[in-house]
């Protein structure tokens, strides 16, 4: 899930757990054995796992942010050498004495910007550092929830040790940090072509043991409220803001493409008029009339460049059809009594949330972010 640093959805967090993590061993240290496996998974997560994730996911803002304000400039500046190279044939036939120093200097001055700007996000690869982070970032997110299912940790009180002198625990400790440096290690590459692959779904067997089934329901509660509830609330408002995004931008796309033919049109009907009329063309009218029907497609061409660099109204509908993928899964775990089948469709749920990680990946790699 592609966290975004926007002020409405900043606050979906389910990867600290300061809060739940004191909750539980204050239970714990009052004799409440039910905690135990959770507040293990809990910890384990925060001490492999959580500081590597903010590391990624900070990378990934950054690398947004700059990516995004690149893109902006590119298109930005791109459009405006092409809007004034337009301005200047017309000026050249309306005003044929009139200094046009101002408009090659402003066209120079535009054209220079956008090839920097696309030098400078070939060169450092904003896009490219963008993806990497947030793959990493969302694999710990799904490496967080996979370890807090792995059933190695949910009776751990055995205290089984094996011929290596390790506990069950030892060995999910071990996993976690193999899992955590193979993503750390990952290049840009690595993503590529993981992002062409599919994902492989966990059909193992799922054992609740009788005499772990109160630490069992704690897991699947928290499970509910923390990473479920979140994530649905996340894909909801951000949704909504792609939505809103992608609106004005498709409003304005649409308004200037029938002035523009309404303008090729009025062109037409005078110069045919005037012509049936045996009248004198009126030049200024109809030059201006062209002009207008030139300048617009123009304007059309780097908005729609610009909305393509964002991917609004995909984002959108991905972000939807994951919110339903999960909100039927919740109702079916509301509905679900035996614990294996709680699990069963916990697991789902990740796996539907990382094939939504997966389609944003390939989604975006293929952008063409500067026209």
């Amino acid at each position: 899930m592609a966290t975004s640093a926007s002020p409405l959805t900043r606050s979906f967090d389910d990867m600290d757990d300061s809060f739940e993590i004191s909750f539980c061993r204050e239970k714990v240290e009052a004799g409440h054995k039910r905690y135990l496996p959770l507040f293990n998974a809990l910890k384990l997560a925060e001490e492999l796992i959580l500081g590597e994730f903010r590391a990624a996911d900070e990378r990934a803002k950054n690398s947004r942010k700059s990516y995004q304000h690149l893109s902006l400039a590119a298109v930005g500046s791109g459009l405006a050498a092409v809007l004034l190279g337009i301005c200047e044939i017309g000026l050249a036939k309306f005003r044929p004495h009139a200094s046009e120093l101002p408009f090659i200097l402003l066209e120079s001055s535009a054209t220079f910007l956008c090839l920097w700007c696309i030098f400078r996000g070939t060169v450092k690869k904003p896009k490219n550092h963008w993806l990497l982070a947030r793959y990493q970032a969302e694999n710990l997110r799904l490496l967080k929830f996979k370890t807090l299912m792995d059933s190695r940790l949910w009776c751990d009180e055995s205290g089984g040790i094996d011929r290596s002198g390790e506990t069950s625990s030892d060995h999910v400790r071990d996993d976690v940090r193999a899992a955590v440096r193979a993503l750390h290690g990952l290049v840009y590459e690595d993503v590529q072509e993981r992002a062409a692959q599919g994902v492989i779904p966990d059909v193992s067997e799922i054992h609740c043991p009788d005499n772990c089934h109160e630490a069992l329901h704690e897991i699947i509660q928290y499970y509910c409220e923390k990473r479920l509830g979140t994530q649905m609330d996340y894909l909801a408002a951000k949704s909504d803001e792609e939505e809103k995004g992608g609106t004005m931008s498709r409003l304005l796309t649409t308004v200037l493409f029938f002035v523009s033919f309404g303008l090729v049109l009025f062109h037409a009907s005078l110069v045919s008029t005037e012509y049936v009329h045996k009248d004198k063309p009126n030049e200024s009218l109809a030059g201006v009339l062209v002009l207008g029907a030139a300048l617009l497609p123009a304007m059309v061409a780097g908005i729609r460049t610009y909305r393509a660099s964002r991917e609004f109204e995909r984002n959108a509908l991905r972000h939807r059809a994951t919110l339903h993928s999960l909100e039927g899964l919740n109702v079916e775990m509301g509905k679900a009594k035996n614990l294996s089948r709680k699990f069963r469709i916990a697991r789902t749920c990740e796996l539907i949330l990382e094939f939504d990680s997966c389609e944003f990946m390939r989604l975006l790699r293929e952008v063409e972010w500067y026209g």
